[in-house]
């Protein structure tokens, strides 16, 4: 049985993705000169604004740092960490606002930005996907974290090779991710 506290954080993962997408949903919607084909969900935090795309980053980003806290206990400790990181990146996405793209000049802000973002797709999702693939394992929960594993870094690779459609593949990454995210803390909630 799962502790009471931790019942709690699982939550936070659970409703985490959800509410970061849908945030970028809203963005998506409601930005002028906004195209979400074509520019990453990073580009709604420039500008006015820009404060509701910072605070998902900043809301997202603690809610998976508390989520982090209950997979170390419940699913694995590497699994809790890395999406520790993940929590952590997303929160300095937001601190550290992207530049727009394409752009020429490159800022230290921007910079952090980028670096983070190659952190949350390339490294500390993907990973926890395949880390978590061996807790409780049936044939489709590993295939499933194994596709999650592939899917996030390829989609966002795709996303930065093919500018018309760059908005499409990132958002398809976060959608993925954060799906997963969400049926991890369901079936640690299960346990």
């Amino acid at each position: 049985m799962v502790p009471a506290m931790a019942r709690i954080l699982l939550w936070c993962g659970v409703v985490a993705g959800p509410l970061f997408v849908a945030v970028f949903l809203v963005n998506d919607r409601i930005r002028p000169d906004y195209d979400p084909l074509r520019d990453f969900v990073s580009e709604a935090a420039i500008g006015p604004g820009g404060w509701l795309q910072i605070a998902s980053f900043l809301i997202t980003g603690a809610l998976m740092v508390a989520f982090s806290v209950a997979v170390r206990q419940v699913v694995s400790r590497w699994t809790g960490w890395l999406l520790a990181l993940f929590g952590v990146s997303l929160m300095l996405a937001g601190a550290f606002v992207s530049d727009p793209a394409p752009t020429t000049v490159r800022t230290g802000h921007g910079i952090v930005h980028n670096l983070v973002s190659a952190v949350v797709f390339l490294v500390s999702l993907p990973a926890a996907a395949f880390v978590a693939a061996r807790w409780r394992p049936t044939r489709g929960w590993s295939w499933y974290c194994r596709a999650v594993g592939v899917a996030v870094p390829g989609l966002f690779v795709l996303a930065g090779g093919i500018e018309a459609a760059t908005g499409v593949f990132q958002r398809l990454a976060i959608a993925v991710g954060c799906s997963w995210i969400a049926v991890l803390g369901l079936r640690a909630l299960r346990s």
